[in-house]
Parts: C-alpha cells; structure tokens; sequence
C-alpha cells in the first residue's frame, strides 16, 4: 500500500469520525427535546384519559428492539460504536482494494448478521412458546394458594427463563403504580410474534372487565398452547429434512467462492482484478440473492399447500 493510499484511507477515517461525532450530538439534542416533550404531556395530560390509552405498553427503539428480540447484551452506544468501526473498515477496504471487493465483503457481512440475528430470534421465541403453558399452571397454583392475580403472575414470570425479563420488569412496575398491565402482555406479543400471548391478554382483559374467574379461562388458555405447541413439534420433525436441504443450499454456495477465494490466489485475482471476472461476481450475487429468496419462500410455503 502506498504513502498517498494511506493518506486518503487516514482523511476518509477522519472525515468519518467528525460525521460520527456531529451525528451523536444531534441525535442526543433531538432526545432530549423529545424527552422534554413527552414529560411535558405527560403532566399536563389528565389521568382518566391517559388510561384511556391503554395503560403500560412495552415501548422500544428500532436498535433497543432489534437487541431485545435477538437477547443481545450491547447497548445501544456500543451497537452504535461497533457499526462506525465497521463502517470505518469498509470504507479503508474500498480505498484500498476497490469497489467490487467492498460488495462482496458487504455481501457476506450483511448475510452473517442476518442469519446470526434471525437464529438468536427464533431461539427466544422457541423459549417462549415452551414455556408459556407452564407459567400458566404455575399461575394457577399461585392463585389456589391464596395471592392476587397480580403477584401471581409476577411470581410465575419471575420464575422463568430471562427471556421474558422485559415483559416482567414493566409488569412490576405497572402493578407497583396501579395501571392497566394486560397491554404489556400485547406488547410482547408484538415484539417476538407469539399469537400465544395474545390469548392471555384476551383472558385477562376478559376477567378484569366482567369479573368472570379466571381459573377456567387460563386452564383452558394452557391446554390450547400446550396442543399447538405439540403440533408445532411435529410440524418441525416432519418438516427438518427440508428445512436442512434448504439451509445448505443458501449457505454451499458462498461458502464455496470464499474457500476457492483463499486457497487459490491466481483464481481470486482474476475475479478481483478483470472485468470478466466483476461481471462474473455481479451474476453469482444476483442468483444467490434470487435462489435465497425462492427458498425462503419454499420453507414458508410447507405445510400450506
């Protein structure tokens, strides 16, 4: 590499770093109006019609909730941080070796994130959906022994698996303040895409509007999660083999260019460095992209015929 390449990879890293900085700043000036504006409505709200909306709801950012579905342990400065070294990165990269290079570790990059996210996120909810008819029970023998429904269901949740730590510590407080908690149950429903949830918020709100026990509707709201959940095990066994056909062939494919990048150096140079081979890249990312996605439809479209 050159005194003038590195030169200019030094400005761009520069350059970048001030646009981060000035980005930071807006952003945390823009919060803070925001914060005082939401405070502001807050007071000056009366409180018959901030019941009307709902109660408690769990509210987060676009990055918080990306983090929270995939149970990631970064906050949002560090997510922050790690995505402008990773920019800074691709950008010496396109300085130093070029445009196409710059694509195709994009390529790769974008897809790992996807695939690492997208396999955490189906994780929790495969938590959630094991565990949800056994906090139900776990709900009910609370409340036969004797405590509110409210403290049953904090005992219950607080019992289980980390995954349901977001939906536990707003319910705490929501019972703590004396608020309307079965929008919580909504909420969470809406952030890992349980349906399941949905039918406890809806027994909830049932019980709590007309007095009806709660004892039979829950009873029934486990056994109906815990039939769908049986079903969907089979679903799954019956369904692995095509599932597994499908994911090798998203993955073959780009893990056999880059092994053939690696060990064979004249291979890589001709991809890299001629316009055949740009051309040649262009075609394989295009039918890679179309072939994930006629796949991914194929495994939504099991079961569905």
């Amino acid at each position: 590499m050159t005194a003038p390449a590195w030169f200019h990879a030094a400005i761009v890293c520069g350059g970048l770093a001030l646009f981060w900085l000035c980005a930071q700043w807006l952003w945390i000036r823009s919060a803070g109006k925001r914060y005082v504006k939401r405070a502001t409505r807050e007071r000056l709200l009366p409180q018959t019609e901030s019941a009307s909306f709902g109660g408690a709801r769990i509210e987060l950012g676009p990055v918080e909730r990306l983090l929270v579905q995939a149970d990631i342990q970064w906050t949002t400065q560090q997510f922050a941080v790690v995505g402008a070294a990773l920019a800074g990165l691709l950008i010496v990269l396109f300085v130093t070796r070029g445009a196409i290079v710059l694509l195709v570790t994009l390529f790769f990059v974008a897809t790992l994130a996807g695939v690492f996210w997208r396999v955490r996120f189906q994780k929790q909810r495969q938590r959630i959906h094991e565990e949800l008819p056994g906090i139900i029970d776990s709900t009910l023998r609370n409340i036969d022994a004797g405590r509110s429904l409210e403290q049953s269901l904090i005992a219950s949740f607080s019992e289980a698996s980390p995954v349901f730590e977001p939906l536990l510590f707003r319910l705490r407080n929501a019972v703590g303040s004396g608020r309307e908690y079965t929008g919580l149950f909504e909420g969470f429903a809406a952030l890992y895409r349980t349906p399941s949830l949905i039918l406890v918020a809806i027994a909830l709100r049932t019980t709590s509007r007309f007095g009806a026990s709660i004892r039979p509707v829950l009873r029934q709201v486990a056994d109906s999660l815990r039939s769908q959940q049986e079903l969907r095990q089979e679903f799954l066994a019956a369904t692995a083999e095509t599932r597994f056909t499908a994911v090798t062939f998203a993955v073959l494919p780009p893990g056999l260019a880059a092994y053939m990048v690696l060990m064979n150096e004249q291979y890589s140079d001709l991809l890299l460095n001629t316009a055949t081979g740009h051309k040649l890249l262009i075609i394989a990312a295009v039918l890679q992209v179309i072939g994930m996605g006629v796949i991914w439809r194929m495994i939504q479209g099991v079961g569905r015929a």
